[in-house]
This record gives structure tokens, sequence and C-alpha cells, in this order.
């Protein structure tokens, strides 16, 4: 299990979360799960220093999660298309 700082907006307010999760994908979705967050604006892995930068509203992630399943997995890649 890896280790990641989250840059976020959280009740309309900038702020650094820590999360872990397999992937990056999974801390994604840890996000997503936290209905304080309305934006991610950065992800870092602090074992691999590797550093993914967007500014991303997550409401309709949130949305589409919202209608599966409480036990289901996202099995998505960054980047994907």
């Amino acid at each position: 299990m890896d280790e990641y700082l989250m840059d976020v907006q959280s009740n309309d307010e900038r702020t650094t979360i820590k999360t872990f999760a397999r992937t990056v994908e999974q801390a994604i979705d840890n996000m997503v799960k936290l209905p304080s967050v309305e934006k991610l604006f950065s992800i870092g892995n602090v074992d691999t220093q590797e550093l993914w930068e967007f500014e991303e509203d997550i409401t309709e992630l949130r949305n589409l999660r919202n209608k599966l399943p409480e036990n289901i997995e996202m099995f998505f890649k960054v980047g994907e298309n």
C-alpha cells in the first residue's frame, strides 16, 4: 500500500489530504468517496515521488460512483481514454 498526498478543495478551502491506496486510481476513488472534497488539483505518491497535476471538479465522478454498488472496486488507469 502506498501513501499519497492529495491537493484538494474541501469545504471551499484548498488543503492536503493523506490517503493510502494500492494505485493512484484507488487514491482518486478515495477522494470521490469523501463528500466534502469538491476538486482535485494534484496527487503525489510519497514513496515514488510521482506527481500528477490537474484541476478537476470531481462532482460528476461522485455522481457516477454513487450509482454503483458499495462493494465494487474501480478498475481504470489515469491517462486512459
